[in-house]
């Protein structure tokens, strides 16, 4: 696992929820910092994905972790994915939504053995009912370098990462515990 990354994908405009959703507290805790506890207990270095205006918020709240701005003309979470991975072209990431604070140690633990132990795809991402999710899911730098050369080439007709999996050799794993993927756009 050494070639994983875990990164916190906090840059997003939070329109719904109408506040940044990286410094909603819970439990005396901001989101952000909840979702780099999960990240760590899994034994991976830890990158926060942010955008400009959150850069002084986010020193104060991760002063010893890599804050990456969001630098590419994409709107979505792939801006903060491929900024990502041009800072780390050698690193696969594992790309977890700020919000994702009801994710489960068995989720992570599986998304890592299905990775670990099926190599040869280009992303790992669960999936229920034919829906894929983008959050808490495995981009490889294979996967990532062949997004990137595409995006510069303008040769990217579409930005979700739900297009990634679909026009990439992607790894479905099933969904056993959906709760551990509750969005949280308003309170």
């Amino acid at each position: 696992m050494s070639k994983l990354i875990g990164v916190i994908l906090c840059g997003g405009e939070s329109k719904r929820m109408g506040r940044d959703k990286g410094l909603i507290e819970q439990d005396g805790k901001h989101w952000a910092v909840l979702i780099a506890e999960k990240l760590k207990q899994l034994e991976l270095p830890v990158v926060v994905s942010i955008n400009g205006k959150q850069q002084a918020d986010y020193e104060t709240l991760f002063p010893d972790t890599p804050l990456i701005v969001d630098k590419l003309s994409i709107n979505g979470p792939l801006n903060g994915l491929l900024t990502i991975h041009e800072h780390f072209p050698d690193k696969d990431i594992l790309l977890m939504a700020t919000d994702l604070i009801d994710m489960d140690g068995d989720t992570l633990n599986n998304l890592l053995q299905v990775y670990n132990n099926e190599p040869g795809f280009d992303f790992y991402a669960y999936e229920q009912d034919g829906f894929a999710q983008s959050f808490c899911s495995i981009f490889t730098s294979q996967g990532l370098k062949g997004v990137f050369e595409r995006f510069m080439n303008k040769e990217l007709k579409k930005y979700s990462l739900h297009d990634r999996f679909n026009e990439g050799k992607t790894k479905f794993i099933p969904l056993n515990n959906i709760q551990a993927f509750n969005n949280y756009n308003n309170l």
